[in-house]
């Protein structure tokens, strides 16, 4: 017996390989990574507030200042529980291009528990600028003496009993500039100094830092403006 293929054969031929070109495309789409720079896909925005506390030479409070528009701020872009991008902000602002639709949250830290997280942002068919502003805030008995410091600066705090201690001088993108104390001390009112330099002796130029203590638990963190 001989078969014949005619006009119907052919459309279904053409109707088969269609569909398995759209089974490839698909099946490519849900394995690429959330954050791959291809058409279609959205940016997240979003903002960040820092916030530290003024101090005169006398050691005096001298009030407080809010920071919207620091560069340098690291912040990660969260997807479930896998950090898909950083990147830093510029006057205050932090974007995360490339993504497609799904849900995302960001976070900023300063040092340990002294950190702000997100709310779950859902990206749909858009960009998407965040409501939900990231907050650094200043705490912990930490005092930079004066601040704003022009050059050295006196950092005290005080200690219930003899701790191994740490401090630090990073920048607002969290990278150590210069570490002023490590190792044992003892209770009591104590001070470390600042010149104003880093690890290699080189004045710094930026206008703000963090100063950051860590003893075990013992989170503190203090933004010093100069």
């Amino acid at each position: 017996m001989r078969f014949t293929r005619g006009p119907a054969f052919a459309r279904n031929l053409r109707g088969i390989a269609v569909t398995a070109a759209i089974l490839v495309v698909a099946a490519a789409c849900a394995t690429q990574d959330p954050t791959s720079p291809y058409p279609g896909r959205y940016t997240l925005s979003g903002r960040v507030r820092l916030t530290g506390f003024l101090v005169n030479g006398n050691g005096r409070f001298a009030g407080t200042q809010v920071v919207d528009d620091a560069d340098g701020v690291l912040v990660e872009l969260l997807y479930g529980t896998t950090v898909q991008a950083r990147g830093t902000t510029v006057d205050g602002v932090y974007h995360f291009p490339g993504l497609s639709p799904g849900a995302y949250q960001v976070r900023a830290s300063v040092v340990g528990t002294i950190a702000d997280k997100s709310n779950v942002f859902t990206i749909v068919n858009g960009d998407l600028v965040a409501g939900d502003t990231l907050r650094l805030t200043s705490a912990g008995d930490l005092y930079p003496v004066p601040n704003p410091a022009a050059d050295s600066v006196s950092i005290s705090f005080n200690l219930a009993a003899v701790q191994m201690v740490e401090v630090n001088i990073e920048n607002l993108a969290g990278t150590p500039i210069r570490q002023l104390w490590s190792g044992p001390i003892g209770p009591g009112l104590r001070t470390v100094r600042w010149d104003g330099r880093d690890s290699a002796n080189n004045v710094v130029r930026e206008s703000m830092y963090w100063v950051t203590f860590e003893s075990g638990l013992d989170i503190r963190a203090q933004l010093l403006f100069r």
